[in-house]
């Protein structure tokens, strides 16, 4: 990234009243935030270019190539220099990656799965704290369209590129990621296109700034800040190889290598800059939050149809009420009011889930739930099965990943 941009732009796009402010503590991570602001993901841009330029390929083309590139049609790639050249960089890691140090984090990760799995919720709720966030939604007419697909579609990626092994090349964490990657790229093209978009107004859509948060303090720091709070507890390992797999996951996102965590520290930096700023939400993201509310979630207990719909219709009152409180417990009081969040008693669920979660704990120490590696897979597979992901199906796992190496894949094997 070599544009430079101003702290006035940055503010005017961020909504932060103290830019300067954070600035003058961080100059080095906010200058590079600021520059981020008006650059989106300059390979798969080209990409989606190459696609509308008329090249002679399809979208599903390239879908087709991204579940396995090595059986991809050469033709294809003659036609498209520019999905060739995304190919072979999204498929040669970078020299720090480390697979297995990335797996030990999917496996610590994992542990805790369902938990970690239910703090998608409070992951969108701080993205919709950024006016750049909310308004490519707001811009493409689905701040209210949609909402449980959209839910279920983003935990169903969380899934598959957290879980131990499939965000390796091949497999399908890494081609959900590349496809979702993409996709962006194809939101950026139609909102610029649509020649009502002003970059220097709202950022570049889904630009490295908002990724970078997004990844490193939504899907990283957040839930680790959660889980601590309900009395999980991470070694220092853990915390490292789950840095390194999110680092990794970030970077086939599309993320600049140079605003990804390189540790776990450095992680929780990037997490207290993004606390630091004082924002002024957007009136989008009250109505995004009401929406993640009222359509965000169903009750599955895996009874048949209409009886489990009636289950949903009378719990969902209560659940709304309790995941609304609960909400307001990791988000900066000022900011909860904004997107129409008020603090009530109920948050304190927390604080009496806790004991039952240090009790489980402690059984998981002494080895009564099974080895560490016996309680990921048990875990991965309660989630997935809520999700209906079925990881023995080879286009979730990978054909030539699982071809490749069966007994590498420990929680689908």
């Amino acid at each position: 990234m070599t544009r430079r941009v101003s702290r006035k732009t940055a503010a005017a796009i961020t909504g932060a009243q103290n830019w300067d402010e954070v600035r003058a503590r961080y100059p080095e991570h906010v200058d590079a935030m600021a520059d981020g602001l008006l650059v989106g993901d300059p390979l798969a841009d080209k990409v989606i270019a190459e696609l509308f330029a008329g090249a002679g390929h399809r979208w599903n083309d390239i879908v087709s190539a991204l579940d396995d590139p090595s059986l991809v049609d050469q033709g294809l790639l003659s036609r498209a220099p520019a999905f060739r050249a995304f190919l072979e960089r999204t498929s040669t890691p970078p020299p720090w990656f480390d697979p297995a140090l990335a797996r030990a984090g999917g496996d610590a990760w994992w542990r805790f799965g369902s938990l970690q799995s239910s703090t998608l919720y409070q992951s969108l709720i701080y993205g919709y704290q950024a006016r750049g966030f909310t308004r490519p939604l707001a811009a493409t007419g689905r701040l209210t369209e949609g909402t449980f697909d959209r839910v279920q579609a983003t935990a169903r990626w969380v899934t598959l590129a957290s879980a131990p092994g499939l965000m390796e090349v091949g497999a399908g964490g890494w081609v959900e990621t590349l496809r979702i990657r993409l996709v962006h790229a194809m939101v950026r093209h139609h909102l610029h296109a649509s020649g009502e978009w002003a970059d220097e107004v709202w950022g570049v859509p889904i630009n490295q700034t908002y990724s970078q948060l997004t990844i490193t303090a939504g899907f990283l720091a957040l839930p680790l800040r959660i889980a601590k709070d309900f009395g999980i507890h991470y070694s220092r390992a853990d915390l490292e190889a789950i840095t390194h797999l999110w680092r990794w996951i970030g970077w086939v996102t599309g993320v600049d290598d140079k605003l990804l965590p390189t540790n776990y520290d450095d992680a929780l930096r990037i997490w207290r800059i993004s606390q630091e700023f004082a924002l002024q939400p957007h009136d989008d993201a009250k109505t995004l939050v009401r929406a993640l509310l009222d359509d965000g979630f169903r009750t599955d207990l895996g009874l048949p149809g209409p009886l489990n719909g009636a289950v949903h219709a009378v719990s969902r009152p209560f659940l709304r009420t309790l995941f609304a409180a609960v909400s307001t417990r990791w988000v900066d009081d000022d900011i909860a009011a904004a997107m129409g969040l008020r603090p009530t008693p109920l948050h304190h669920v927390v604080d009496l889930a806790r004991p039952v979660v240090r009790s489980r704990e402690i059984a998981r120490a002494m080895g009564l739930l099974g080895s560490e590696r016996a309680v990921a897979r048990r875990e991965l597979r309660l989630v997935t099965w809520q999700l209906g992901i079925d990881l023995t199906d080879p286009k979730i796992v990978g054909a030539r990943y699982r071809a490749a190496d069966e007994n590498r894949m420990d929680p689908v094997a």
